[in-house]
């Protein structure tokens, strides 16, 4: 039940997760796509902004040429931008205004004014001269469209972009040159700005154009780092979810180890203590008969008692490691007197299982606590007795492995299942198996020879076959 709730709960926890990160993805995914739709439009727009100022300009540097042209008129000069130059005779009804605000000009006043004759459109001055006559003067318009780029590069030096004079769209005969040579022009440019003209050449249009599509590098760069910096995002958020569900599956996991170690615990804790109430029940009712009982009930409660302590102290060994509170007395040791160390102790114990030795020679000593090193090993073989069939052969090597001394204890057990060889050495782990169950333990074993091992700067690995047998090496830096 309480696995069950706790799957309820990683599912809660798993699917509040994956909303609280898919529903901002989404939306940021659809923001990354508008902006990156737009973002020719942008580019276009912050182009036309730029060259917008600067048309102007050269609308007013044009216009202030003009008027020197109309002030060459008025002195009664050649001017190359002037075609024609007569007396204003009576005055056609789109002159009519211009002429009556000329007429009221001083001597070499102006005014601009343009007009349709016939089926030219032409850019006219008004020059009041100086017998009180007012002119009327034609400018030239190919002579002014030659003018723009001179204009354009004496106030903007070193500038890319070409301005050009463009025509009215209207089909004016007389124009049709002009226009042929402005889309000549701007077949392989593209206009980023382009501004309306007032009198005298109302019409017409000062434009600015680039050559290529200015837009495409530039909206092209920035696309590709919106691109790159949601791929970059969507990594991360990949990332970050994956370990996140990592860390939840683990978490669930040990939750779950927990569960079951608290089971095993309760069981192996049980069956000692149901030994001792029992055994002491006997003695103390006076069922033994005999001194020999009495003595086997005590041996009894010795075991039990034994069990009991074991177990109470493989937790805290285990509590004392997770909480950093162990404190190694590192000794440069040889290892052949290490070994024969634990040798020794394990024949103490009486363990049902051959024991061999094997000691490469010349051995380099090792930098251990000797009492923790001897801790790892004998784990290793009660792990090794428990976990062998009646059959019980166990072979301890010692041997150099590149810079490391290598401890190895071999058994001829069952092996380990491929799938559980990584998750050996996790704290509460236990195999999943008929022999695992049917034997005591705590799941804390190995966990603390890793550990231990892993204090003293090494490691320790697992070869395994299935039905041949498990070698679990310790390797320790030489001194």
């Amino acid at each position: 039940m309480a696995e069950t709730s706790e799957l309820i709960e990683f599912r809660r926890a798993f699917v509040w997760l994956l909303c609280g990160m898919l529903l901002p993805s989404v939306a940021l995914v659809a923001f990354g796509v508008v902006a990156v739709a737009n973002e020719r439009a942008a580019v276009e727009r912050r182009l036309a902004e730029d060259y917008d100022a600067r048309v102007r300009a050269l609308g007013l540097d044009l216009l202030a040429r003009l008027d020197k042209s109309a002030e060459a008129v008025a002195a009664g000069k050649p001017d190359p931008l002037v075609l024609t130059v007569q007396p204003l005779g009576k005055p056609p009804a789109e002159l009519a205004d211009a002429a009556r605000r000329a007429a009221t000009l001083p001597i070499g006043g102006h005014v601009f004014a343009t007009a349709e004759m016939g089926s030219e459109r032409r850019a006219l001055a008004l020059v009041r001269a100086d017998d009180h006559r007012t002119l009327i003067a034609q400018f030239d318009v190919a002579a002014i469209a030659e003018l723009v780029p001179r204009l354009a590069e004496a106030r903007f030096p070193r500038e890319r972009a070409a301005f050009r004079l463009f025509p009215p769209r209207e089909p004016v005969a007389a124009l049709a040159a002009l226009r042929r040579i402005v889309a000549e022009a701007g077949q392989t440019a593209t206009v980023v700005s382009r501004v309306g003209l007032g009198p005298p050449l109302e019409g017409f249009a000062l434009a600015a154009e680039l050559p290529g599509d200015p837009a495409a590098p530039l909206a092209f760069r920035n696309r590709t780092l919106y691109i790159a910096l949601l791929v970059l995002l969507y990594l991360g958020i990949g990332v970050g979810f994956g370990l996140t569900i990592r860390e939840m599956r683990r978490a669930y996991k040990l939750s779950r180890m927990k569960t079951d170690f608290v089971a095993n615990i309760s069981h192996e804790l049980r069956t000692p203590l149901t030994g001792v109430r029992l055994f002491a029940e006997t003695l103390r009712a006076g069922r033994a008969e005999g001194p020999e009982e009495v003595r086997q009930c005590v041996a009894m409660l010795s075991t039990e008692a034994d069990r009991l302590s074991r177990m109470v102290e493989k937790l805290l060994d285990w509590s004392r490691l997770e909480a950093g509170r162990t404190s190694l007395e590192l000794e440069r040791t040889e290892v052949p007197a290490l070994l024969d160390r634990i040798g020794q102790a394990y024949r103490a114990q009486q363990l049902p299982a051959s024991y061999q030795t094997e000691l490469d020679p010349q051995l380099p000593p090792v930098n251990v606590d000797r009492d923790a090193m001897a801790q790892v090993v004998l784990n290793l073989l009660h792990n090794a007795v428990k976990y062998t069939g009646e059959d019980k052969r166990i072979r301890v090597r010692a041997r150099r492995a590149g810079r490391n001394v290598a401890i190895e204890v071999e058994d001829n057990g069952p092996g380990v299942r491929p799938h559980e060889r990584k998750r050996i050495f996790e704290r509460f782990y236990r195999a999943d198996d008929l022999l695992s169950r049917q034997t005591e333990g705590t799941g804390l074993g190995l966990a603390i020879a890793k550990k231990i091992v892993e204090l003293h700067g090494g490691r320790i690995e697992l070869d395994s076959r299935v039905g041949q047998g498990s070698t679990f090496r310790v390797l320790l830096p030489a001194a």
